[in-house]
């Protein structure tokens, strides 16, 4: 048996078989052509990409997503009309005499070549579309197939060495429900693609290619982030058990919809959802969610050729502000570092990007970036209830400086005769160590507060939360914590200011239970997870509180036993 952690793309469960999926490798020999068959082999590339076009914009118009999910299709379909670029092959063919695939690759190699020196996130993407389209341009010249999907299996998951936008499509069409791949990232095409298509998927597993053998038994935890080969046989009982309560008929969790969201014994408990701007907006009110705990603004910023503008920053404010409207919606600010924006912000290398300028120091270090976005909310929060919190907050002086900037925009807004909401509520994020320790004076200032736990294990236990290796030291139920959390839950409760889970910790199901009888009354989860965390939530009682109550939080041991022994008949695994 074999555990390798990664990075959830999209939630899920799956027990199957692996079945590995190579892009087709070019070794294309190095001929030349006869003068007399250059109008030919022109002729050749320019149905291809005629071709390759109708195939894209007929997947542009299926696509049921976003604007931003569609323009990743839309890029793709511009580089392939790139009227420049489609000239340099023409040209390769003439002046070179080469046939068309060899052109080709020599042109969309020297572009890949040069966004890859470049280095960066935003161009490293740019690279990877670049190298899709050769993928399949070339497919399309030389009449050769990628791997055949038509035969899939039921119990069959894809395993890639990188997934790209045109593997998920076919997934997609093929009805393929499952991948894992070696390399990604959560904001690449692929996953923003597959988290709009709802393909269960996992990236970034280390050496996932060597360690999994073709049909072997493998189970895709997309819960947790973890891909298990050949799984011992307890391990594969306890999955079975798992996914057969996971793939329950859907009736009983739908049913929840509609259900308040109480303990077992009558407690209220705030539960909300987490959104971003690639998300559909429309799924809290489906859901009867409480309104939006964490509304990701990231990815307004990656993947653009110049910085999102204050009115267009407003438009998406205020459509989610009215669409999640009588219930609030938390904004939290830009929580990225400069490496993400180097190509639109001059930004020095960083060693260790984590520790570095980004959140909130990032911000205000930005100044004028800072205030277009805060500009923004201000005008967008009189279309609806919005809160606005700052990411990586490290004691009450960031706190202080960002709500000074806050006041600065309002007084600007102001003079400029611009409608704007008068008392936005302020809050922060608790995912550094040294925030939670002052929590006291932050909620003596601030409105609310909401702990990310993705971050403050990792920081809180120094444990990279995307390095495979460092799997065993990354625990989300650690002791020292389960201390933090709880200091800032008391602070909370003593300057009466709410307090969330927001991070990922809400959304695994094993920790609800845990989160509520340790007293947290405010959770916010993805989307995928709502119903299934709002059934458990309502299975909870005051013998819970008790049981928590009563086991001793500083050791990891008594712990694990809760969680994995005790508390298993309030979540049904």
């Amino acid at each position: 048996m074999h555990l390798i952690k990664g990075l959830v793309i999209y939630q899920g469960l799956m027990i199957g078989r692996a079945r590995k999926l190579e892009p087709v490798s070019w070794d294309l020999p190095a001929t030349h052509i006869s003068p007399s068959s250059i109008t030919a082999e022109i002729k050749s590339l320019e149905d291809a990409i005629h071709s390759l076009a109708k195939t894209i914009e007929l997947q542009f118009n299926e696509l049921k997503g976003s604007e931003e999910e569609k323009a990743i299709l839309s890029s793709h379909l511009l580089i392939l009309k790139d009227p420049e670029l489609i000239s340099q092959v023409k040209d390769s063919i003439s002046k070179n005499l080469v046939p068309a695939a060899v052109a080709i690759q020599q042109v969309f190699s020297q572009v890949q070549e040069h966004f890859k020196n470049l280095s960066n996130d935003f161009l490293a993407q740019r690279e990877a579309d670049y190298r899709d389209v050769e993928q399949r341009l070339l497919l399309e010249l030389t009449g050769k197939q990628q791997e055949v999907l038509h035969n899939w299996a039921a119990d069959q998951i894809a395993i890639l060495k990188e997934a790209t936008p045109s593997w998920v499509s076919a997934f997609a069409y093929y009805k393929v429900p499952a991948y894992c791949s070696e390399q990604g990232s959560l904001t690449s095409h692929a996953s923003i693609l597959s988290r709009a298509l709802k393909i269960i998927s996992i990236t970034d597993l280390a050496e996932l290619w060597e360690k999994v053998s073709e049909n072997e038994k493998i189970i895709l935890d997309a819960l947790n982030g973890k891909v298990i080969i050949d799984p011992d046989i307890s391990t594969l009982q306890y999955y079975e058990k798992l996914n057969a309560n996971y793939h329950k008929p859907e009736e009983p969790v739908i049913m929840e919809k509609d259900s308040p969201i109480k303990t077992k014994d009558g407690h209220r408990i705030i539960l909300r959802c987490n959104l971003d701007p690639l998300s559909d907006l429309n799924e809290p009110t489906k859901l009867n969610a409480d309104g939006v705990g964490l509304y990701r603004t990231e990815f307004l910023y990656l993947g653009k050729d110049e910085l999102p503008s204050e009115d267009y920053q407003f438009s998406i404010y205020k459509q989610v502000a009215e669409l999640i409207a009588p219930h609030s919606v938390v904004i939290r600010t830009f929580d990225l570092g400069g490496d993400k924006l180097s190509h639109l912000i001059p930004s020095a290398p960083e060693d260790n990007p984590y520790l570095g300028n980004r959140g909130i120091r990032f911000s205000l270090s930005h100044k004028d970036v800072f205030k277009t976005q805060i500009r923004a909310v201000l005008r967008a929060a009189i279309y609806g209830k919005v809160k606005l919190m700052f990411p990586m907050v490290k004691d009450y002086q960031d706190y202080l400086q960002a709500k000074e900037i806050v006041e600065e925009c309002k007084t600007e807004l102001q003079k400029e005769n611009i409608p704007f909401a008068q008392n936005l509520p302020l809050g922060v994020m608790i995912e550094i160590p040294s925030a939670a320790l002052c929590a006291e004076e932050l909620a003596e200032n601030c409105d609310f507060m909401s702990i990310g736990t993705n971050d403050l294990v990792q920081y809180t236990l120094a444990a990279d939360r995307n390095n495979s290796a460092l799997s065993d030291y990354y625990i989300t139920h650690h002791p020292a914590v389960l201390k933090l959390m709880m200091l800032t839950l008391q602070a909370g409760n003593k300057y009466e200011k709410p307090v969330s889970i927001c991070g990922e910790m809400a959304s695994q199901p094993q920790y609800v239970p845990l989160l509520i009888g340790m007293g947290f009354k405010e959770l916010s989860v993805g989307t995928s997870a709502f119903l299934r965390c709002k059934k458990i939530i309502r299975h909870c009682d005051k013998e819970l509180f008790n049981l928590i109550e009563n086991t001793d939080l500083g050791h990891l041991d008594s712990i694990e036993n809760l969680i994995f022994e005790q508390l298993k008949p309030y979540y049904k695994f």
